[in-house]
């Protein structure tokens, strides 16, 4: 089986990280991931595209939370989008659907980042997903993690009337003039203190155009990890509840 190579062709992604820079962080990724994480199993479907493509979906049901329809959050994958990167987050995927929450982790079958041009699919995924009986109509929440956070905002910033708010964790812009008005959208946002990307440094110009925005931004520098980190559930559960959001059914204390 051929080993996958990063994308040379393309010199940044959506957070204005190099090739490099992205094949190292999403190496990082991948490893902590997998450490952090246990099996978790999904349901696979395929949604088609109007351009002829079609977009694989892997689906995390909420346990112990009544029958649905539950909300629906995506889970944007890292890297370039591919199947190895999405598996790698189903940690996440199952610690979101605990709290009462249908996921969607999309798949990228060109090894294409959900970003630009790809990004606009993610919006007829959705709308896709929530003809099913069992996802709630209506809005989405964007959840991320490294380039997925950043692929996150970016949709986000173009249509922050379709989503309940985005999590990146970590996540960032490249370009900030995408920012328009967020429509008092929440923004949870976390980055290492250490990024190995910089993306620290860029920290406090993203959250001043958020907010000038009008988002309403939570944004903190994480006191371990180079890049990928554990997520402080305590600190991130409260912040999910707040969402303004129809009651989700039987839903318990975060863990």
């Amino acid at each position: 089986m051929a080993l996958w190579q990063p994308d040379m062709t393309s010199t940044t992604d959506a957070s204005g990280a190099s090739w490099r820079d992205r094949f190292h962080s999403i190496c990082l990724a991948i490893l902590c991931l997998c450490l952090l994480s246990p099996a978790a199993q999904a349901r696979e479907i395929v949604l088609p595209m109007d351009d002829g493509s079609a977009v694989k979906v892997f689906m995390f049901e909420p346990d112990d939370h009544g029958e649905g329809p539950w909300p629906l959050t995506i889970l944007m994958p890292g890297g370039d989008g591919n199947e190895y990167v999405a598996r790698a987050q189903f940690w996440l995927g199952r610690e979101l659907a605990r709290q009462g929450w249908i996921i969607a982790v999309p798949v990228s079958s060109t090894n294409t980042a959900f970003v630009g041009e790809n990004g606009q699919k993610i919006p007829v995924v959705i709308a896709k997903l929530q003809e099913q009986a069992d996802v709630l109509p209506g809005k989405a929440l964007l959840v991320g993690v490294s380039s997925g956070g950043s692929a996150a905002l970016e949709l986000a910033a173009q249509h922050p009337e379709q989503y309940y708010g985005v999590v990146a964790v970590p996540g960032m812009l490249a370009d900030l003039s995408v920012i328009g008005d967020m429509q008092n959208l929440p923004v949870y946002l976390r980055i290492a203190e250490e990024d190995m990307l910089r993306w620290n440094t860029r920290m406090p110009g993203l959250v001043s155009a958020l907010e000038d925005g009008g988002a309403r931004v939570d944004a903190r520098l994480m006191p371990r990890g180079k890049h990928v980190f554990r997520l402080d559930w305590h600190n991130l559960s409260p912040w999910i509840d707040s969402l303004e959001l129809p009651d989700l059914p039987g839903r318990t204390e975060s863990p």
